[in-house]
């Protein structure tokens, strides 16, 4: 009988611990309920935020685009090249106004992205892993790199190495979605020596370097707000100097190994495009600009761009003009015939228009620096004279310059 009372209490304390155990799990399962629906419901109210918010960022965009299109009846009628001629100006000026910049003096690949078909992985460039392909933002052609996914430069020569001295552009699109983007080089043997790493969700920039011997790294803020920013990146036998829009984000003295190859990296949701890329350029550097007036009688560039079909001078071009405009102070009786070029997309007329047009807004720019007027003189020669073939991106951006011819 005594047995029998002693089990039916362990049973009945086994149940009630029992019990208390599916109150405290019925519990949590309850916490964690509340916890989502709450989360779902800040999510929404975000997405409601931000809808209105886009709306009226919209709205203020049309109004600003109205009132330019009719603020004057003198601007009413005038082609969009003679326009930004006639002011000159650059975006974002004041923030340029020390960036020393200067790209390499000879294309060596270019990828303006024209004719690609979106969807389809991009043709100039090669996959290592991972998945890449055509995207539009706004209309226009940019390169998804999407997951995990690491692509290179496809040269002709498959061997093709970095020269000593080269430059690295490139316009990248920050959006704030989850996300980690790398730009990394690496040596023959294909172990990582340098690497940019910037985020799309806070305002972190990284560069590491000598990561096969004894790693070294260089931490700074940079500007991830929505919309597209312009990646600038020059090495120098040895020293490396990263730029992110106006701001030079990376002034590496020393790298110990040359890098031979570079590769665009991404890393983030399945499925989804975390990095986008367009107007990818690189060149072999750079002859000091006034060197080449020594030797040559005139400066050849290809740092100073334009929005596509305008004479609207781009604010990375700012370097190159600085540079200028420090020989055209430093050697008081120097004279610039200041030409423009174009390759031959569109037709002759328009062409040479353009060229003149961007010829202009060069000289005002140089004006507004301080430069006397009497001291530079704007033509243009629209295709008629090409250093290379039309065939080729890498020949059209050699074709569009800028040339700073001495006047005697």
């Amino acid at each position: 009988m005594m047995k029998k009372l002693i089990l039916v209490l362990f049973c009945l304390g086994f149940a009630g611990s029992a019990c208390v155990v599916a109150q405290s799990r019925l519990e949590q399962i309850r916490n964690r309920v509340k916890e989502k629906v709450e989360q779902r419901v800040e999510a929404k109210t975000e997405e409601g935020i931000d809808k209105v918010l886009d709306k009226t960022e919209e709205a203020v965009k049309k109004t600003t685009k109205k009132n330019k299109n009719e603020s004057s009846p003198a601007e009413k009628g005038k082609s969009e090249p003679a326009a930004s001629a006639a002011t000159g100006k650059t975006r974002s000026d004041v923030s340029y106004t020390k960036y020393d910049f200067i790209p390499g003096n000879e294309v060596i690949f270019e990828d303006d992205l024209q004719g690609e078909q979106k969807g389809e992985f991009p043709s100039k460039w090669d996959l290592m892993e991972g998945n890449a392909e055509i995207a539009q933002i706004n209309g226009e052609n940019t390169i998804a790199l999407v997951g995990y996914t690491y692509i290179t430069p496809l040269f002709k020569d498959h061997s093709y190495q970095l020269p000593y001295e080269f430059t690295l552009e490139f316009d990248v699109f920050i959006d704030n979605q989850e996300g980690e983007n790398s730009i990394e080089f690496v040596n023959k043997s294909e172990e990582l020596i340098a690497n940019s790493l910037f985020w799309k969700d806070n305002t972190r920039f990284l560069f590491n370097w000598n990561q096969t011997s004894a790693e070294k790294t260089s931490e700074d803020s940079y500007d991830n707000s929505p919309g597209w920013h312009h990646y600038a990146l020059s090495f120098n036998k040895r020293a490396m100097k990263v730029y992110m829009d106006s701001k030079r984000v990376a002034n590496i003295p020393n790298i110990a190994e040359k890098p031979v190859k570079v590769k665009f990296f991404a890393r983030g949701p399945e499925d989804n495009s975390t990095l986008h890329i367009k107007n990818i350029r690189l060149a072999k550097g750079a002859v000091p600009l006034y060197d080449k007036l020594m030797t040559d009688g005139k400066i050849v560039t290809h740092g100073i761009t334009f929005d596509v079909g305008k004479a609207t001078i781009k604010p990375q071009s700012m370097g190159t003009i600085n540079e200028i405009y420090s020989i055209l102070q430093k050697n008081a009786s120097l004279r610039f015939s200041v030409e423009g070029h174009t390759d031959n997309t569109g037709n002759a007329a328009s062409n040479q228009a353009l060229s003149e047009a961007r010829a202009n807004a060069v000289c005002e720019k140089l004006q507004q620096m301080g430069i006397d007027a009497a001291r530079l003189k704007a033509r243009g020669h629209g295709m008629s004279k090409p250093m290379d073939t039309n065939n080729t991106a890498e020949g059209r951006a050699k074709n569009r310059r800028v040339e700073f011819v001495v006047l005697k």
